[in-house]
């Protein structure tokens, strides 16, 4: 019986799976995606209608990708026709002289991005939607900040990669990557994959992927809570900002009213450790965790905590620096890592696929990806 060979086989079609098999294929690679769930589906880290994209970090690293990322994604608006970039603004609030806020200005300085700090009646003038105690705190205002379509973004890179000639295969689960053969082989349930490269990009799996290399993955599960606005046309993306808040111990966030969804609010990075499987994660949203947003909401945005319209779970795979896994595999150069986006990591979805795709045909990028290397986790 004759083998298939594949130039690559992306395993996961996530933001940053689709975005490989999107690069890899344009580039002629003869590219196989395979997905254990439907595409689009609601188990891992990249479904949902938005997510914020912003040069605002406090890292300036990331604020020197995401300068590339804005035109990685406005490229893929312009070959797909679709708009998938909604800039609003984004705004940071913050007590006054907060290091993490005081950092932001910092790294947008040095980047040269521009920035302007609102105290209270410069933010109840542009932005009367907020409201903040005066003297005790500040909002950071920067003009390119926004969302991203999230789940069109996937589909997008996807159709994409499709018409360049990928071929998709869903419901197919992984059982393992066979990467000391002659050529990487990807096993599952009823078939064998060959391929000259492999790029794993499986979010919340990747470490059952990889058991091996002990990766230092730790996944939690996450919560988001969708708002009625009393009055609906203020919170509409011409009208209000994507914002963070981090005048509290754990940190907010949230996303104008987006296809009629409603105002988009979460905790940062709140949620708990896995004891049980993945597949047993328990995807009923937490009254206790809504009411606490809810009151969050009524206290900073009054006019945007009407009712309750829906609230979702999803995963989230950090690392313990929460800084990204972008690398190629140590005793495999035909292997490809990227893992630990979670929290952060949609954003940077279209360049790290083009970021994936340059290591796998090539074996480097002319992106500066140190910070993520696996090798930074030591032994």
């Amino acid at each position: 019986m004759s083998i298939q060979l594949y130039d690559a086989i992306v395993i996961g079609a996530g933001s940053m799976g689709s975005a490989a098999a999107y690069h890899l294929s344009s580039a002629g690679a003869k590219t196989l995606v395979i997905e254990q769930y439907s595409r689009g589906h609601t188990f891992g880290s990249s479904h949902g209608n938005t997510r914020i994209i912003r040069l605002v970090y406090h890292k300036p690293y990331y604020t020197e990708l995401m300068k590339s990322s804005y035109t990685c994604w406005k490229d893929l608006e312009r070959e797909s026709g679709q708009r998938l970039l909604f800039v609003t603004g984004s705004v940071v609030i913050a007590p006054v002289g907060h290091e993490y806020a005081i950092a932001l200005r910092a790294s947008l300085d040095a980047a040269g991005v521009e920035s302007e700090w609102l105290h209270e009646r410069e933010l109840a003038s542009r932005l009367p939607q907020f409201r903040i105690e005066p003297n005790t705190m500040v909002a950071l205002w920067q003009k390119d900040g926004g969302f991203l379509h999230a789940s069109a973004c996937v589909s997008t890179q996807l159709e994409l990669a499709e018409k360049h000639g990928a071929e998709i295969r869903e419901d197919t689960e992984v059982l393992s990557v066979d990467w000391e053969s002659s050529s990487p082989v990807v096993v599952c349930k009823e078939e064998r994959f060959h391929a000259k490269k492999i790029v794993v990009a499986a979010g919340a799996w990747t470490e059952q992927l990889l058991p091996n290399l002990d990766l230092p993955l730790t996944v939690t599960r996450q919560q988001v809570v969708y708002f009625r606005p009393k009055e609906k046309t203020r919170f509409q993306p011409a009208q209000f900002p994507v914002f963070i808040d981090v005048t509290r111990p754990t940190s907010l966030y949230g996303v104008p009213d987006f296809e009629d969804k409603g105002l988009k609010v979460g905790l940062d990075g709140h949620g708990e450790e896995f004891a049980t499987t993945l597949d047993t994660c328990s995807r009923t949203p937490d009254s206790a965790y809504v009411d606490f947003v809810h009151e969050f909401v009524e206290e900073r945005i009054p006019d945007a905590a009407g009712e309750v319209s829906h609230a979702e779970v999803c995963l989230y795979t950090e690392t313990p620096d929460k800084d990204f896994i972008i690398d190629l595999h140590p005793n495999c150069g035909n292997l490809a890592i990227a893992g630990g986006f979670s929290g952060h990591g949609f954003k940077f979805g279209s360049l790290v696929g083009k970021i994936l795709s340059e290591l796998a045909l090539t074996g480097r990028t002319h992106h500066d990806i140190s910070q993520f290397r696996l090798d930074r986790f030591g032994e």
